[in-house]
């Protein structure tokens, strides 16, 4: 009898199949480990990556925070800088999460450090630390180093063979290949410093050791001041304007006295007169025929893109404009104390930009000269304890500021400046000590008007036909007639900030 050899070799078949499903299963999980133990490790560099980000950002929302209790008037407590390390206009944070301060960001012991330096731009637009000579508001740079400690051991993880594509920097594709997160991870020493230096100038290179592993990233911030008059007209309420035969543009007087180059994109100061921005904190903007050369906002307004608008239009922009309070002056002279005759006032000193010659005056009806005391620039300040209703004339080498409690009526011809420098002829309009009550500031033809105005409380009008240079601040603006408007970008450094503001950002990637 024959005996069949088929049932065997179907058992060596299947033995042969479960060995092969065995060893591919092997080499399956040992893949499979050694990829989620790799992918598990690339998660915590990128978790960290992201983390160091945050911290450095912290460190700079802290130094802003510290630079805005500067602000003139602020009342901060505690004072500024407490706990932080000053040497000269440099301002240094202590290092959070270290043992000397322990508290820390987040719930994965982020550190942080920041560096805050004074800085201005001189009048070419040059850089430079340290305190502005001319005795201008002051910028700040704020470098801040975000750490975050690297969890597990020291291996890599899966982004070290990416060629293209994301490399976790901006630009990471001018860089060549082989620019990936890996390169940012210190595993024994800070690669920053030993390559760049501390501040990444290439100065004091140096073997940092670190432990644990890390990851830090730094950031740059320049922050600027918010002066009272960065805009052709900043109001609160409402604005209305301009007149079928008015405009709004603005020019640069640094740059030699006021033209129309508006529209004459190869004229050298084009670049100049697109400034003449409208800014409204709510939605009441009322336009009529003539143009706006600059940008407009509003606060949840409805301008539509125009002909008539040069500008970039935002309207989703708050718009924060505090009341004013008058400031404290340096003493007042014994005489005049009132303005109700034609006077001439010639200061016995020149004073200065933070101690002007100062005069406190019950009313101002008539007409008021000020004339410079010898050749020096002169600075007088005049606080007027009710309305102004009279006339000033600046004369050359002077810089007058008037701070009146009530309201305002008279004619552009009335202010005379014969410095034709809106920064030379300032009124303030303090606020009302009943806030039910508004103030009135009503300008009108015949005669111009180069000066600025800073009424936060104050219902502001130009009636007729006058040529204001300058910059408006008020609660309501009405000029549909046929006002016209030039800003002056020369008073963009005019005036105590009311704020600060971050002008940039950037990231050191190396």
């Amino acid at each position: 009898m024959k005996v069949s050899s088929i049932p065997n070799e179907r058992g060596n078949v299947l033995l042969c199949a479960i060995c092969t499903i065995f060893i591919i299963s092997l080499i399956a999980a040992n893949v499979l480990l050694n990829c989620t133990a790799r992918y598990n490790q690339a998660s915590n560099q990128v978790r960290s990556w992201n983390e160091a980000l945050y911290a450095a950002e912290s460190g700079g929302d802290m130094a802003f925070a510290e630079i805005r209790k500067t602000l003139p008037g602020a009342s901060p407590s505690p004072i500024p800088w407490t706990g932080w390390t000053n040497s000269g206009t440099t301002y240094v944070s202590p290092v959070t999460g270290s043992a000397s301060l322990p508290w820390t960001f987040g719930s994965d012991n982020l550190q942080v450090q920041t560096v805050v330096e004074t800085c201005y731009f001189d009048s070419s637009g040059v850089f430079h630390l340290g305190a502005n000579p001319t005795g201008a508001w002051p910028w700040y740079r704020i470098r801040s180093k975000g750490t975050s400690p690297l969890q597990g051991l020291k291996r890599t993880g899966m982004d070290d063979r990416l060629s293209n594509g994301n490399r976790f920097v901006a630009n990471g594709s001018t860089r060549g290949d082989g620019d990936t997160l890996l390169r940012k991870i210190d595993f024994n020493y800070d690669h920053f410093i030993a390559t760049y230096g501390p501040n990444g100038d290439g100065t004091g290179k140096a073997l940092v050791a670190v432990n644990p592993p890390q990851i830090a990233r730094r950031i740059e911030l320049g922050v600027g001041a918010v002066t009272p008059f960065g805009a052709a007209v900043r109001v609160t309420t409402s604005f209305d304007g301009p007149g079928s035969a008015g405009l709004i543009d603005s020019f640069n007087s640094n740059n030699g006295a006021y033209y129309f180059a508006a529209n004459k994109p190869l004229d050298p100061h084009y670049a100049d007169s697109h400034s003449g921005g409208v800014a409204v904190n709510s939605p009441t903007f009322f336009m009529h025929q003539g143009p706006i050369w600059g940008d407009v906002s509003t606060n949840g307004g409805n301008v539509l893109p125009s002909n008539l608008i040069h500008g970039v239009i935002d309207n989703s922009v708050p718009l924060d404009i505090k009341p004013f309070d008058m400031p404290s002056l340096p003493m007042p002279q014994p005489s005049p104390v009132a303005f109700n005759s034609n006077t001439t006032i010639t200061p016995a000193s020149p004073g200065s930009v933070s101690a002007p010659t100062t005069y406190v005056v019950s009313s101002w009806t008539k007409s008021v000269t000020f004339n410079q005391s010898g050749s020096n620039q002169t600075y007088v300040a005049v606080h007027v304890t009710s309305d102004f209703t009279g006339q000033v004339t600046v004369n050359t080498g002077v810089h007058v500021q008037v701070y009146f409690d009530g309201n305002m009526s008279v004619k552009a011809r009335d202010l005379v400046n014969n410095t034709n420098l809106a920064a030379n002829m300032q009124f303030y309009g303090i606020k009302p000590a009943d806030p039910n009550t508004t103030q009135t500031i009503a300008i009108a033809s015949p005669g111009d008007f180069v000066g600025t105005l800073y009424a936060p409380s104050a219902d502001i009008s130009f009636t007729g036909n006058p040529d204001i240079t300058g910059s408006i601040v008020g609660k309501t603006y009405s000029g549909n007639g046929n006002t016209t408007l030039h800003y002056d970008r020369a008073l963009d450094n005019i005036g105590e900030p009311t704020d600060y503001r971050i002008a940039s950002y950037v990231e050191d990637i190396r």
